[in-house]
């Protein structure tokens, strides 16, 4: 693999993590602010299923980490 390529790609899934980080803590909040009782996954604002989205978020965070972290164990 082109040098260039791997560190592209190594790059894309860092930010990929920060985005899912910052939309994790996001969720955070909404859930705090945007559902009535806090054991409630339902936006009352959006009708979207936060619990759901913050599952998702955090199920790409590890699959980048590990991608990541095969991909700096295999570097040639």
């Amino acid at each position: 693999m082109r040098r260039a390529v791997y560190h592209t790609i190594i790059s894309i899934l860092i930010l990929v993590i920060l985005v899912s980080v910052i939309g994790v803590v996001n969720t955070y909040v909404s859930l705090k602010y945007e559902t009535g009782n806090p054991k409630d996954c339902i936006s009352v604002v959006t009708g979207r299923d936060l619990c759901l989205w913050m599952e998702t978020q955090k199920i790409i965070i590890i699959a980048c980490l590990i991608l990541v972290t095969g991909m700096f164990s295999v570097r040639e």
